[in-house]
């Protein structure tokens, strides 16, 4: 699944998603309905890792289909090449886009050697030629737009500068209005808090404890749907916080979340059925 001719198709890559963003900026107004626009759907939707539902996840075509069906709010993971350089990816290793026998990590490769993995051929043949986008590649891409963004570092381990240095890129976009910070690591959670008390951040739980606005003070608060009860989120809104859930697929699921009170999820089908 490797690719050999990133170099020129990265940038066409780049030019279209640009282009499409500012077709999609006109066809919204006319053609698209919001992500959330059914009378029965008022809970917020999040498009997680872009629009993973049709598209590669994580990809510049995962943000631009995001856009272009109408989501207000994306969500994606940041991890940390070798040499440095913040990227898009999920996963730790590339086993995903590489198949089973690649064990290697992010954090093995430079994003130079990365740029050699095909990260949407695994999807559909359709997106092969996609390659893993930077950090300062997808906040170029959404900067035009009036999307809010959710994300999620990664844990890594113990890296400092890690926090920092993807709040710095925010702040180099001018972004930092429009994005929650989200970890199950809340140590980078902490570390946003020191460079900024004001800017808000997601604590994300596997498990949906009453008590975790006591133990991980947040605004925000992301938690498994098969976790979440009553008693959780009328905990987290009494902290004056708001609750998000992942991963519901289905209208059915989504509803059923809204009745239980969370303020929105986290799903790869922006455009439900």
């Amino acid at each position: 699944m490797r690719g050999k001719y990133f170099s020129k198709v990265g940038r066409t890559v780049a030019v279209s998603m640009v282009a499409l963003l500012c077709s999609v900026t006109f066809l919204n107004a006319f053609y698209y309905l919001p992500a959330n626009a059914d009378e029965d759907m008022v809970v917020q939707l999040v498009a997680h890792r872009g629009y993973s539902g049709a598209y590669p996840e994580n990809t510049l075509s995962a943000f631009a289909g995001a856009y272009a069906c109408g989501a207000k709010t994306v969500e994606f993971d940041v991890r940390k090449t070798k040499d440095g350089q913040l990227v898009i990816y999920h996963d730790e290793t590339l086993q995903k886009i590489n198949g089973e026998e690649d064990e290697t990590t992010i954090a093995d490769h430079t994003y130079e050697e990365l740029l050699q993995y095909d990260a949407g051929e695994w999807y559909d043949r359709e997106f092969r030629l996609e390659r893993i986008p930077t950090l300062d590649q997808t906040l170029s891409l959404l900067q035009s737009t009036n999307m809010r963004i959710f994300c999620e570092l990664k844990d890594i381990g113990e890296d400092q500068e890690f926090a920092a240095q993807v709040y710095d890129t925010f702040v180099k976009y001018d972004m930092l209005d429009k994005v929650i910070f989200l970890s199950f690591k809340y140590d980078y959670l902490e570390d946003i808090k020191e460079i900024n008390p004001d800017q808000p951040i997601m604590k994300l739980a596997s498990f949906g404890k009453s008590n975790l606005p006591e133990k991980y003070p947040a605004e925000y608060y992301g938690i498994n749907m098969k976790t979440l009860t009553p008693r959780t989120v009328a905990a987290i809104h009494e902290a004056g916080a708001k609750v998000y859930c992942y991963t519901p697929e289905t209208k059915g699921q989504m509803l059923s979340l809204q009745r239980l009170g969370v303020d929105g999820v986290i799903t790869d089908n922006v455009v439900y059925q």
